[in-house]
């Protein structure tokens, strides 16, 4: 038994050295600690509570803490739901502005809520965000920012009354995917030439230049056909309008590598069908048109003026019920985005209609005098009583008194008609 435990003492001998060694370094390590932290308060160091440049994470970046005294701007993202757009819209200030308490009290942009503010600062060369706000869920932000169209808005090159500023230049070549060159419609014109509309999207939240030159070109043609070399942010539909030979097949803007093309359309014009043209009232009219200068990017929309009152936005036949006498100038105009063509006709309708007079000596006998538009040549007449003619002007003698519905159908080269009225005998 006196064996084992002097073996097991012989043993832990070794150990209980090695623990005395860590235990002495890990003192030398409190003590050389203590006295660096002795060092830093009395003094000798750096005070973190008082020294400015590490008080401000912006100011260890050189963000925006400088000699130079800065402007300040409030950047605001507007975005409208319905039209599915989104805008920056910059507003200079005066002050700095607290981004945590920053409250906006402008006009905001009609139709537009906000979803982020940036705070940005201003040097007249430079500027650097120093906060931001969110109005709406950041994910929201990054969904209206991937799925809406930018539209224009305004830049700092707007901040030019702020002492102590100037205004910016725009930067060098852009990001040639946030540049992207945009055909709109084509129009031909009378003397057969066309005429195209070219626009761009600018993704950039600042102008960016491009100098007319390879990188900024029309084709074929001349190169330089008025486009802009300053390109602002947003959507920009209408930049330039070219116009080009009848006989060219297509004209190319080539910005940054990206081309956009505009080629041939037909002219727009219409022509329209109307049956019948004249007849007697009621008169059932049957209308269709065909025009051309419809494409897909500028959609032709028509508007029928029927004369009598109605008008009908209609580009498929349809049909319409003249109750009245008269004559209708009827008229189709058609357009789109290049401009208006028109075609009209006349309708002409006709009463059917008739006299009668009574004898002198015997109420019961009556002469009847047609009196219709459009000289008939076929005349048919129903006294109402059972009785006939085919006269044109006839004699009846009624057997007995009562009120008759007589009724005169005539027909001729304006088609078919019919009165009908009542008649007392005494």
């Amino acid at each position: 038994m006196a064996y084992g435990v002097k073996d097991v003492r012989t043993v832990m001998d070794p150990m209980d050295n090695q623990y005395h060694f860590v235990l002495i370094i890990i003192l030398i390590s409190l003590i050389i600690a203590a006295g660096i932290s002795l060092f830093f308060t009395s003094g000798q160091g750096p005070d973190f509570s008082t020294d400015k440049s590490w008080n401000s994470p912006y100011d260890a970046n050189n963000s925006i803490e400088s000699d130079k005294p800065s402007s300040w701007i409030v950047r605001i993202l507007w975005f409208d739901d319905t039209n599915r757009t989104y805008s920056f819209q910059d507003y200079p200030s005066e002050l700095k502005p607290d981004p945590k308490t920053y409250t906006f009290t402008g006009v905001s942009p009609t139709g537009s809520k906000p979803a982020m503010i940036r705070f940005l600062s201003w040097d007249g060369n430079t500027e650097r965000m120093v906060g931001a706000q969110y109005i709406i869920d950041q994910e929201d932000v990054t969904s209206i920012l991937n799925r809406y169209s930018l539209t224009a808005s305004k830049s700092p090159d707007t901040i030019s009354s702020m002492k102590g500023t100037t205004t910016p230049k725009p930067a060098g070549t852009p990001n040639p995917e946030m540049l992207i060159p945009e055909a709109g419609f084509v129009c031909q014109n009378a003397d057969g030439t066309y005429t195209a509309r070219f626009g761009y999207i600018s993704r950039h939240d600042h102008p960016v230049s491009v100098p007319i030159g390879e990188q900024n070109r029309f084709y074929p043609g001349e190169a330089d056909r008025g486009q802009p070399d300053i390109f602002l942010p947003g959507v920009h539909r209408d930049a330039v309008t070219i116009t080009y030979p009848s006989d060219a097949t297509n004209q190319m803007w080539s910005l940054m590598n990206k081309q956009a093309s505009a080629g041939t359309v037909p002219a727009l014009d219409t022509s329209i069908n109307i049956d019948p043209k004249s007849g007697y009232a009621p008169l059932e009219v049957r209308f269709s048109q065909r025009s051309s200068g419809n494409v897909m990017t500028n959609p032709v929309s028509g508007v029928w003026i029927l004369g009598d009152g109605t008008t009908i936005n209609q580009t498929g036949a349809f049909s319409h019920r003249y109750e009245n006498p008269g004559m209708y100038q009827v008229r189709y105009i058609v357009s789109n985005m290049c401009g208006q063509a028109s075609d009209s006709e006349v309708i002409r309708v006709y009463r059917a209609s008739y006299s009668w007079t009574p004898h002198p000596d015997d109420p019961a006998t009556i002469t009847f005098r047609e009196t219709s538009e459009g000289t008939p040549t076929v005349f048919f007449w129903d006294f109402g009583d059972g009785y006939t003619s085919w006269e044109r002007n006839p004699v009846h003698i009624y057997a007995g008194p009562g009120t008759y519905h007589v009724g005169l159908t005539i027909s001729g080269e304006h088609g078919k008609g019919t009165a009908v009225k009542a008649i007392t005998i005494p």
